[in-house]
Order: C-alpha cells, then sequence, then structure tokens
C-alpha cells in the first residue's frame, strides 16, 4: 500500500482556516467588523504578512468584504458567498455531506445534467460526438477505480462542452471536487455497468439529436441516483471522503 507524503499547512492556511471555521460556526457573525490587521497579527501570534494574505484569500471566498478606510466585515455568505465559500463550506466539514448538501448538490447537479443533455442534442458537434464515444469506451473497458473517476469525469463535462454554452462546463469543473466525493458513495452500491449502460442509451440518444429522449434518460439516471444516495444516507466515513471510485 502506498503511503501519501505529509505536509504540514502553512502560517497563511492554519490562519484561513481558524478564521472560516469561527465564520462557520457564528462566533463571529455577519456584519461584525474584525480586528485591524495589526491587532489581528498581534492577539494570534502571526506576522501582519500572513493576516493580510489571508484576509485576501477569505474575502475571495465569500467570508469576509474589504471596505476601504473603514475595515473588513464578515460576510453574510448565503447573500454575498460564491463558489469558493462552498468549497471551503465542504472541506470545513471534512469533506462529508449532511443531508442538506447532499439533497441541494443532487438537485442542481439533475437540474443542469437534464438540461446539458437537451442541449448536447440539439448542438453538437461531429467532433464532440467523437469525443463522446470514446470515453465511453474508455469508461465500459477500464478497471482501475481512479482511472474511472478520470474518464467519467471527462465523460460529463464532454456532455456539457457539447452543448455550446461556455458557462455550463465551467459551473461543472467548479464543482468537480463534491461531484466525485459523492460518486465514490454512490459506487459502492450501483454497478459501474449499469451506469455505463445508462449513460450509452444517453449518448446515443444525443447522436441521434433525440433531445426529448436525452433529457428523459438523463432525468431517469439522476433520479435514480439520487433516491439510491438518500435510501443510504447517513454514509460510512470512508464514503465521503475524497479520493476513490468513478463519477457517474
Amino acid at each position: 500500500m502506498p503511503f501519501q507524503k505529509i505536509v504540514m499547512p502553512t502560517m497563511k492556511e492554519l490562519f484561513v482556516r481558524q478564521m472560516e471555521n469561527m465564520i462557520l460556526s457564528g462566533e463571529l457573525s455577519a456584519g461584525e467588523q474584525l480586528p485591524n490587521e495589526r491587532d489581528l497579527a498581534a492577539q494570534m501570534n502571526i506576522s501582519r504578512t500572513v493576516v493580510n494574505s489571508g484576509i485576501q484569500e477569505l474575502a475571495k471566498n465569500g467570508f469576509v468584504c474589504i471596505v476601504p478606510r473603514k475595515g473588513t466585515f464578515v460576510n453574510d455568505f448565503l447573500r454575498q458567498g460564491n463558489l469558493g465559500t462552498l468549497t471551503s463550506i465542504f472541506h470545513h466539514s471534512g469533506r462529508q455531506f449532511d443531508l442538506s448538501m447532499l439533497t441541494a448538490l443532487m438537485e442542481y447537479r439533475s437540474i443542469n445534467e437534464q438540461k446539458c443533455a437537451r442541449l448536447a442534442a440539439e448542438r453538437h458537434t461531429a467532433e464532440d460526438l467523437k469525443h463522446m464515444f470514446e470515453l465511453l469506451e474508455q469508461l465500459e473497458t477500464c478497471c482501475d477505480p481512479e482511472e474511472c473517476a478520470e474518464v467519467s469525469t471527462r465523460f460529463h463535462r464532454a456532455i456539457f462542452i457539447a452543448t455550446q454554452n461556455l458557462i455550463y462546463p465551467l459551473m461543472y469543473n467548479s464543482f468537480q471536487e463534491m461531484s466525485l466525493a459523492v460518486t465514490r458513495i454512490l459506487f459502492r452500491h450501483i454497478p459501474l455497468s449499469h451506469v455505463c449502460s445508462a449513460m450509452r442509451a444517453v449518448a446515443e440518444a444525443i447522436a441521434e439529436r433525440d433531445a426529448d429522449r436525452a433529457e428523459a434518460l438523463m432525468s431517469e439516471h439522476t433520479v435514480r441516483c439520487s433516491q439510491i444516495l438518500l435510501e443510504q444516507y447517513p454514509f460510512g466515513s470512508a464514503g465521503t471522503e475524497a479520493g476513490g471510485q468513478a463519477e457517474t
């Protein structure tokens, strides 16, 4: 069994992690002003450089708002957050899902994957189709879990790219880490062959430009996956961690 290298977090990472924990736990409330950088550095026994860099990252991830000449304020992240906020919340939970986050993610994926299957059927190019079926064949023959995960990710992205809509594949990439974590859980309860069969049916409908059928098949697949996940909730810790099998 290969062992992974142990990497110590930097002071900036520790600072950001502590601040995120305080915000997510409610210890720092929305609208609250943080101490200035000098005072914060002194209280936490770190350099102002670390504080400044960490505050910038917190702002980028939607946790705080920097107001020139006034200071730094804690955001209401549900109203002012972004995808970086969501990723940080996922990491804060130890890369595990509570029921509300799992349900929210599956609802989001279901709606978007159905729509993208329809658009891909209507708009795909010959090159899109060629790439999609090449990836599908790789998925059907791969055995290594990590390879399956990588190929499946590229296959789903290929459908999103085939929509010819710039936003869809970029949004897909943004949710990739959480989608992979969910898929590792799912693949403990559904055979890869079943997923491949469902995805081949979707790909064939896309190839035939049958948008209604492509959307319906993707809907059937995503609903089934959601049902399986909800039936198996709560999961064991091994199934919720990043790293593992394939994405559906």
